[in-house]
């Protein structure tokens, strides 16, 4: 048991990592502020609701994440503890559990990178659904047509089909894609949680901000199209993707390839206006702009990580494509949206980093935590 001085510290160091970190997170606020003014606006004048469940949702997701890596790290500590056959060893594995949570400026990240992302991805979840309804579906035949430019006359799923048509493959593509929502939640919780406020990690988050802000909402209520497997629904005429749609059909019967029934879910919750799944929306693609956006971050990690992320986002892409999710124009835009948010945050963080500078009267190269890997 720990006494009342020993808690009284440990409350003073999580307010003091939490007043010293608050600079560093300020463009971070800063774009979270303008989505909910925007959100704020939007559901005022629509009359669109504002689905405060998201937020727990997002909260839950990211305590299952960390309930996994703290159980990982009990684990770890544990064996450590049990082959040193030290005394009370529970009583121990807590200590080294919370000396472990307070290290560095981990108390301070966690707590403005949750205030910051709650309400991002409360708007986001609120106005994702409606996306149709501010801006009707008219895209769908412009994008289908450009990505039959890029192919040179055939539509890309044609060209890669003959490649990666084939069930096993599909099943493969079919779990990376399912896998994404994973993956991208245990990349934002790794930076959530590090003890280090340094330029990479706000590079990251505020790249990870602006793309959902800017990309998954403002680029695709402006090209508000559905997708390849909707087409049927939202444009008059022959559909393109029928033959492609049709293979997915007949190999889920026979295979795990979850995505034919969650496009049937999906547009059945659009036509009914309620259900589990909500929220349709192809231009850009929001899984391949965050599976490079992580690539671009592993690479700066370690050139093991980039790689892995890498081959990552290449799955995504095909399966984009191959799933009948998204046009090739989606993918192609997702990807290079990837480039110029992480640019772009790049940007911000050197403006918030030399303006601090100059506010505290020290060099660039040592203003506060905000400073170059």
């Amino acid at each position: 048991m720990w006494s009342d001085g020993s808690l009284q510290h440990v409350k003073s160091d999580c307010l003091d990592s939490i007043k010293r970190t608050f600079a560093d997170h300020v463009p971070l606020y800063l774009v979270a502020v303008a989505y909910i003014l925007v959100a704020g606006c939007l559901t005022a004048f629509y009359g669109l609701p504002l689905p405060f469940s998201s937020a727990l949702f997002f909260l839950i997701t990211l305590l299952e994440v960390g309930a996994v890596v703290g159980g990982i790290a009990a684990l770890r500590h544990l064996w450590v503890i049990f082959r040193k056959r030290s005394e009370r060893p529970f009583s121990l594995l807590a200590q080294k559990l919370l000396a472990s949570f307070l290290v560095g400026d981990r108390v301070g990240n966690l707590a403005h990178g949750l205030a910051a992302f709650t309400p991002l991805m409360v708007v986001f979840a609120a106005l994702k659904p409606d996306i149709a309804r501010i801006n009707p579906f008219s895209w769908d035949q412009q994008l289908m047509q450009t990505g039959l430019v890029l192919g040179f006359g055939k539509h890309f799923w044609q060209i890669l089909q003959p490649v990666f048509g084939h069930p096993a493959i599909t099943t493969i593509l079919s779990f990376a894609y399912a896998a994404w929502f994973f993956v991208m939640f245990g990349c934002l919780f790794s930076q959530l949680i590090s003890p280090r406020t340094d330029r990479l990690r706000m590079q990251f988050l505020l790249a990870f901000a602006f793309a959902w802000f800017f990309g998954g909402f403002v680029i695709a209520t402006i090209f508000s199209s559905a997708g390849p497997c909707f087409y049927a629904y939202v444009v008059h005429g022959p559909n393109p993707y029928a033959p492609l749609l049709a293979y997915l059909n007949e190999s889920s019967r026979h295979w795990p390839i979850w995505t034919v029934q969650i496009q049937r879910d999906l547009w059945h919750s659009y036509v009914t206006g309620s259900g589990d799944l909500e929220g349709i929306s192809a231009m850009p693609s929001m899984h391949v702009t965050i599976a490079v956006l992580l690539a671009l971050f592993g690479w700066r990690v370690s050139p093991r990580l980039g790689a892995a992320l890498t081959g990552f986002a290449c799955l995504v892409f095909l399966a984009s494509i191959l799933l009948g999710w998204h046009y090739a124009a989606d993918c192609i835009v997702g990807a290079g949206l990837a480039v110029a948010f992480w640019w772009m945050a790049d940007r911000a963080i050197a403006a918030w980093a030399s303006f601090l500078a100059r506010r505290r009267m020290l060099p660039i190269g040592k203003a506060a935590t905000v400073s170059s890997t």
